[in-house]
């Protein structure tokens, strides 16, 4: 593992290291209502799921790159991952969870600006925490990510992810 490889693996264990709280998480599915659920052992794809604890509305601002880009190229609007959750705009319900299959071919990186949460996206009470995986490192072709929502102890968001091969 290369230098660059170890300290990105050391930051994002650090990211994940944190206080502990209980959270409601929604079964799968229930905010898009696609029944598309994702199978994490589809050879050949990566099932990602949103889930969104919080009572508000999610947009996650997942972003994907078929190819390694930088921070700046990755959160480039025309590479918003779009087509989930309510009437496949995106967004998550308040309480709601969502997932989805992408080819591997087109997520070597898959990001989230953190969200935004509020029932006016454009207005947002907030934003989590930005999370930039890359594939073959943090995650794996064959694999799930979830990604969870939540409203801190002392107010604000956060934004946390799970791997699972």
């Amino acid at each position: 593992m290369s230098l660059r490889h170890s300290g990105l693996a050391s930051f994002l264990v650090a990211c994940t290291l944190g206080g502990v709280a209980c959270v409601f998480v929604p079964p799968p599915n229930n905010g898009g209502d696609n029944n598309d659920g994702g199978d994490p052992n589809t050879t050949g794809t990566i099932t990602i799921r949103i889930v969104n604890t919080t009572d508000v509305t999610l947009d996650p601002e997942i972003f994907l790159s078929a190819t390694a880009v930088s921070r700046e190229e990755l959160f480039n609007l025309n590479r918003k991952y779009t087509a989930f959750g309510v009437g496949t705009l995106g967004l998550i319900a308040r309480f709601s969870s969502d997932s989805f299959t992408v080819p591997c071919s087109d997520a070597r990186l898959i990001g989230t600006l953190g969200g935004r949460f509020g029932d006016n996206l454009n207005n947002p009470d907030g934003v989590g925490r930005e999370i930039i995986l890359a594939q073959d490192l943090s995650v794996f072709c064959g694999g799930r990510v979830t990604f969870t929502y939540s409203r801190q102890a002392g107010g604000g968001f956060t934004t946390s992810f799970v791997v699972e091969p």
